[in-house]
């Protein structure tokens, strides 16, 4: 598979473990978007002649695409910039709902772990509206969560926690969560940040039974576009954030309307091409199917794993079998993050570049997260599936000349 993969045949020598901030482009995907630059450029939803109509066609057959990939109407389907802007138009779609300093505002629910995008959009609602912001805290030694659904109540109107973690790779029990939370308050929103948990585990919004639904393209071998997925019947009740072009039904110096599902969340120019190439990223995924990319994965998280514990300076978060008192979370997606004894994660990334394997360094957009285990970065290794063993002892080599260099 990794021979799909251009990079990979211009940068030999590369070792990209960096897959959790974005992933590589298959040939089909890179081939999508300059055919369609090349061949078939034009506007969508804007002309009356064939090319353009061709577009708006495609268009409209990739969003079937992506929809079923995660068991969704088309009309669910809304198309962002990425994960961040998708989790800002929610927040500010849902709170024009809500009554500003009023003395029931009620509350909103997240955890300690989130990245940013799912943290502060939540955090300055609450602040805007006058709300409570309640935080489901993280246990410092066994990296577990108290009980989400725990501090939902009958005034909860919000709760949105991320799917896997992108700092330790844990993934939550999304389906036992969501049926806490209704279990505890059935008129509460739930949305679930999916970004990493889209490359790595099957998503199915129905079976989740979640209202609102995150992710981007780009970290599941797409393009540089994201995706909103929500109930139908929410989309329909709640007011757009965007306004402009091809979103509205009629404008007059009265009062402007809206445009039916899924155009009234897409204001503007949509990036057609982007579109269009994500639908073939889902169609080679799902060529190659779940099981074998994420059995392929867990050998390599393994290896991985089983590397770094044999070198005694290295301490990694998570990836320990740890009893879970509340059940959230079923088990660690290929991604790891950890630190070294003696070595800042920057100097260990700078390092690694010598060696020429990519990782990350630093905060991982997750403050809260670094502050609740009182550090303040952590280097991330992050595998996909067309990833090798060599990647993983280029690594190991390139840590080991980090310890040698930095604290002899």
């Amino acid at each position: 598979m990794r021979k799909d993969f251009p990079l990979f045949k211009y940068r030999k020598t590369l070792h990209y473990l960096d897959n959790a901030a974005t992933t590589q482009k298959p040939k089909v995907v890179i081939d999508t978007i300059s055919g369609h630059l090349s061949k078939d450029n034009a506007n969508t939803h804007r002309g009356i002649y064939d090319l353009s109509e061709q577009v708006t066609a495609r268009v409209a057959a990739s969003r079937k695409t992506i929809a079923g990939f995660v068991n969704a109407d088309p009309l669910e389907i809304i198309f962002v910039r990425n994960t961040t802007e998708g989790m800002n138009q929610l927040a500010n779609s849902l709170g024009k709902n809500f009554a500003q300093g009023s003395g029931n505002a009620g509350n909103i629910v997240v955890t300690e772990i989130e990245h940013h995008s799912n943290f502060v959009p939540w955090q300055e609602l609450a602040r805007s509206k006058g709300m409570e912001f309640r935080v489901a805290r993280l246990d410092k030694e066994s990296l577990l969560l108290e009980s989400i659904a725990g501090l939902v109540d009958d005034k909860t109107r919000i709760v949105s926690f991320t799917a896997i973690s992108n700092v330790t790779g844990a993934m939550l029990d999304v389906k036992k969560i969501v049926g806490d939370i209704r279990a505890k308050n059935p008129n509460t929103i739930i949305i679930v940040d999916a970004a990493q948990a889209i490359a790595h585990e099957k998503v199915d919004v129905k079976d989740w039974d979640v209202d609102f639904l995150c992710f981007s393209m780009h970290k599941i071998y797409g393009p540089l576009i994201g995706v909103v997925y929500g109930k139908k019947s929410l989309l329909e009740r709640i007011h757009p954030f965007f306004y402009g072009g091809n979103m509205i039904s009629t404008v007059t110096i009265e009062k402007s309307t809206w445009a039916d599902l899924p155009e009234k969340f897409e204001a503007g120019t949509i990036n057609g091409p982007a579109i269009i190439a994500s639908a073939e990223a889902v169609k080679y995924l799902e060529g190659i199917g779940f099981a074998k990319t994420m059995a392929v994965e867990e050998r390599l998280r393994a290896y991985t794993i089983k590397q770094l514990r044999a070198i005694p300076q290295v301490k990694i978060l998570g990836h320990s079998k740890v009893k879970d008192p509340v059940h959230q979370i079923t088990g660690y997606g290929p991604v790891i993050s950890f630190t070294v004894d003696g070595v800042h994660p920057h100097d260990l990334a700078t390092i690694c570049n010598k060696h020429q394997v990519c990782i990350r360094a630093g905060h991982h957009c997750c403050q809260p997260f670094m502050h609740a285990l009182g550090i303040a970065a952590t280097a991330r290794a992050s595998l996909a599936f067309y990833n090798k063993k060599q990647d993983s002892d280029a690594l190991i080599t390139a840590i080991k000349d980090a310890i040698k260099t930095i604290t002899r």
